[in-house]
């Protein structure tokens, strides 16, 4: 093996990525290049890094995705990195595999195109503190893309995103219909926002995003909606989001959701139109155990306007309903029994308001150019130093992007208000 570019900041992460290479070109004589997997504001709780090996003898090459944590301390600590590291090797290591197999068992095979496949190939992770490492096949070699975030997305992408939630959720409802006590175990996983707890400094980051969402919209002109959303918005934040992501308040309802589905966590391939014709849903890091509507709020409220909400919302909730439940029934379970509209009606009225805190939490980072992404080590160190780092969210700005991050955030609390969630 030879290096001809750069190493992995981890030795140990170096010599897993090297074995990784080894077993999969099946060969000992190949050269490894590395280069940095994504831009500035793509990641936060990891860190890519893109390695090529290419085979000498054969002239085989695979492109690797490596994923680390953050080397700084502060920043490791204040984004809880190793944790949400055990979460996403937990997924990959154990529950994918169980729901992998689930659907074999039911005749769904990867090959069918109709199961719930979206998730990337991990090759490899390591779980060991200071570490952690995750090796996966390189989506971008398979022609997949993430969606640049400065864009609108188009109303067949959103179809795509929430099919492939509604067959992921479907499988929780099955899998606990008819085998609890595979899905028993998963039921267990603590929701990472409570390793968080009495965290004055993300407290005081919380309010200042609190703070710059009620500034986006006018009391005097909109009095019920400012009121209610200031209402809404004022309990402690981290509180508000425990109680939402709690599983035994969705129940029976809950399922094994995402946890993070935002545009950067989705990667689509277009065929020669332009249309988005299959998906990979990434970063399982916050994978929780709660309600289904927790992941649709937090992708609807924070990659749609208002406007594409007011064309496109019911059907969509529509289509995500009628794909769970027909998936449902492909694997083997009455849909009508375990998850009906009502139900969904029921969970969106309770939990709906979960999307108004990721819209609060997200936008200004989806609506900062990456150049401007102000330096996360910086900042991480401040909040380990006890600062009032409250000040620190207007940096999260771009020039020309403010009145974007004001039209969806404004949009955000109408239609949580229109719908009822708040």
């Amino acid at each position: 093996m030879a290096l001809e570019a750069g190493q992995l900041p981890v030795g140990a992460s170096q010599k897993l990525l090297e074995e990784v290479a080894r077993s999969e070109l099946d060969s000992d004589d190949f050269t490894l290049t590395l280069t940095a997997g994504s831009a500035i504001g793509d990641n936060y709780i990891g860190v890519l890094f893109r390695a090529r090996a290419e085979c000498r003898r054969s002239g085989r090459a695979l492109n690797i995705i490596v994923k680390l944590p953050p080397q700084n301390e502060a920043r490791r600590n204040q984004f809880f990195a190793h944790p949400a590291f055990e979460r996403e090797i937990y997924f990959y290591d154990t529950i994918y595999p169980v729901l992998e197999e689930f659907q074999r068992e039911k005749g769904i095979a990867l090959e069918d195109g109709d199961g719930f496949y979206q998730v990337p190939r991990c090759l490899k992770t390591c779980v060991r503190e200071y570490e952690e490492a995750i090796f996966m096949a390189d989506l971008k070699q398979q022609g997949f893309e993430m969606f640049d975030r400065h864009k609108e997305q188009g109303l067949e992408h959103f179809r795509l995103v929430v099919k492939t939630l509604g067959k992921l959720h479907a499988l929780s409802f099955a899998l606990r219909d008819q085998q609890p006590e595979r899905f028993e175990p998963f039921r267990a996983m603590v929701e990472l926002f409570t390793t968080r707890d009495d965290d004055a400094s993300m407290e005081q980051w919380f309010q200042a995003l609190v703070t710059r969402a009620l500034e986006t919209l006018d009391e005097k002109a909109e009095p019920e909606v400012y009121e209610k959303t200031r209402d809404a918005l004022k309990v402690n934040f981290l509180d508000h989001i425990r109680e939402l992501t709690k599983g035994a308040s969705a129940e029976p309802y809950a399922v094994i959701c995402h946890g993070d589905c935002w545009n950067n966590n989705v990667m689509f391939k277009h065929d020669e139109h332009d249309t988005p014709v299959d998906i990979r849903l990434l970063d399982w890091q916050i994978c929780r155990y709660a309600s289904p509507v927790l992941d649709l709020m937090y992708f609807l409220f924070t990659a749609s306007t208002k406007a594409f909400r007011d064309a496109h919302y019911e059907d969509l909730l529509t289509l995500y309903h009628d794909t769970l439940s027909s998936f449902l029934r492909r694997l083997g379970s009455d849909p009508e029994r375990l998850f009906p509209r009502s139900a969904l009606d029921d969970q969106l009225v309770r939990f709906g308001r979960f999307g108004l805190l990721m819209a609060a939490m997200l936008l200004p980072i989806i609506t900062t150019k990456s150049e401007d992404i102000p330096d996360l080590d910086g900042m991480a160190e401040k909040l380990e130093n006890g600062f009032d780092v409250s000040s620190e969210i207007n940096n999260f700005k771009s020039e020309g992007t403010q009145d974007i991050y004001r039209e969806k955030m404004a949009g955000c609390c109408r239609d949580m208000v229109r719908l009822g969630y708040i």
